[in-house]
């Protein structure tokens, strides 16, 4: 798993029918991120994925999953970053957390996680959308780190002292993509931290001083290769289309993409065929 990672090939085992149980597929993530550890990448905090009912029914899930975040793939913002460090790139934006203090697992409302935290960062979440196994494909985008593969931060933001609303917006080389609103903090930020708490605790880990959370995209990934002319990429979950992609070009290629949240602040990345 390790090995097809590293060759920006994530998943091969899954092409040959390989099955995992959703209870076997973290402890496989959780044997893959050991392995990181003993080549000394250093556990930088957690993602969760699936929180929107759209994306836990395209997996055959009925509850969220969480990845692990990891040293080696955090950037900050207007990074410049090449198309093949990435298996099929798509992209989601979305809200994410620093703590300055351990989140105890028996005090774990989402008011009380708003306690803990010590900065929010809009970001761009990296993903390797390829999924290799026919549906459902849960436990395969679980055991691959919850397709998983960086993230870029804005400048981080203190969080406000009382509830408050933002808006987020999602641009694709210039033209809106995505646009949420009317979205509250902590409630809709927050709203998926307590289960990952929960989730946590069964294997006695726990979120930790200094940790980084990406809380949850609001909408699908978005890829980043087009599939036609057309200005905004198409989202396909045809297993074939991951081996048939057109090779990567500047034209074929969203070149630029920007988050930004009227609360938060604004993140930015560049993609690039030619480094």
């Amino acid at each position: 798993m390790l090995h097809d990672y590293d060759a920006h090939t994530p998943g091969t085992t899954f092409a040959d029918g390989f099955r995992l149980s959703i209870s076997d597929a973290y402890r496989l993530q959780a044997q893959v991120a050991h392995l990181r550890e003993r080549r000394g990448e250093h556990l930088a905090g957690y993602k969760i994925g699936c929180v929107c009912r759209g994306n836990q029914e395209k997996n055959g899930l009925t509850h969220p999953v969480y990845g692990r975040l990891w040293s080696t793939e955090q950037h900050v913002t207007n990074v410049s970053l090449a198309m093949k460090e990435f298996a099929h790139l798509a992209i989601e934006g979305e809200l994410a957390v620093s703590l300055r203090h351990d989140v105890d697992p028996r005090r774990s409302s989402i008011q009380e996680i708003a306690e803990a935290v010590d900065e929010v960062y809009t970001i761009i979440e990296l993903h390797n959308l390829i999924l290799r196994s026919d549906h459902p494909t849960g436990a395969e985008l679980i055991a691959n780190n919850a397709i998983h593969a960086g993230v870029v931060y804005s400048n981080g933001a203190r969080p406000p002292e009382t509830g408050d609303c933002t808006e987020l917006s999602v641009t694709l080389d210039g033209s809106i993509a995505e646009h949420w609103v009317d979205r509250r903090w902590p409630d809709d930020v927050l709203a998926a931290v307590p289960w990952l708490v929960s989730e946590l605790a069964k294997e006695s880990h726990y979120l930790k001083a200094g940790q980084k959370i990406l809380t949850g995209a609001w909408g699908p990934p978005l890829p980043l290769q087009r599939s036609n002319s057309a200005e905004t990429p198409t989202l396909s979950h045809k297993r074939d289309e991951f081996h048939d992609a057109a090779q990567c070009t500047e034209s074929t290629t969203v070149n630029r993409v920007k988050v930004e949240s009227t609360l938060f602040g604004s993140v930015a990345a560049s993609f690039s065929c030619r480094q």
